[in-house]
């Protein structure tokens, strides 16, 4: 029980993630796009990004998942058949596994202009989480993403997540893609949370 309430304190905490407004400029150089962006409140979270070339990733989804997608069937996500829906929108799909020791959550982020390295950055600040390790670069079909590793403290007990940024060449949508357990059970949950994570799709 006090894992479940955990886990719904941290829902409830991250919930808003990628819903604060934001001031966006772009300016081009002859060989180079870049893009400027703030919160209204928060600071990005500075994340060391790998040094190696950006990775192609094929979700090899296990026997006997299900695919879930989101209410509008633009977001889905593959995982084990006994989890839930928690959160179905529009702009958010949440799941939890049955014993509240494993959710996922992808976030359609409104700000088609940043980078997946910037939003990730972004993200950091919003959850008020630390990254751990160096973020990776990775091609998952027609997304680009950066991932990394994370940890913060909710209610005192450590929790940890894997949390990617996702952009996707075919809709033109930048996302926020996260699953995450209390850090006790990390090592235990970090193989399934990163098949779901590579599992995500965008249509």
């Amino acid at each position: 029980m006090k894992s479940l309430a955990l886990l719904v304190l941290f829902l409830f905490l991250i919930s808003g993630c990628g819903k604060k407004e934001e001031k966006t400029s772009t300016t081009e150089t002859k060989d180079k796009k870049t893009t400027e962006s703030t919160t209204d409140s928060k600071k990005k979270k500075e994340v060391k990004k790998s040094s190696e070339p950006k990775k192609e990733i094929k979700a090899e989804v296990p026997s006997g998942w299900t695919k879930l997608e989101s209410k509008d069937g633009k977001m889905t996500f593959n995982l084990p058949s006994d989890w839930t829906i928690t959160e179905n929108s529009s702009t958010k799909l949440g799941t939890m596994s049955p014993d509240k020791s494993m959710g996922s959550t992808a976030v359609v982020f409104g700000n088609d202009k940043i980078s997946a390295d910037d939003l990730l950055e972004m993200a950091l600040a919003d959850f008020d989480f630390e990254p751990e390790g160096e973020a990776h670069y990775v091609q998952i079909g027609d997304i680009e993403a950066y991932y990394v590793g994370a940890v913060g403290k909710i209610n005192g007990t450590e929790m940890s997540m894997l949390i990617m940024s996702a952009i996707d060449a075919s809709t033109n949508g930048n996302y926020v893609v996260y699953a995450y357990t209390p850090t006790a059970n990390y090592d235990a949950n970090e193989k399934t949370m990163e098949e779901i994570l590579f599992s995500v799709d965008f249509k």
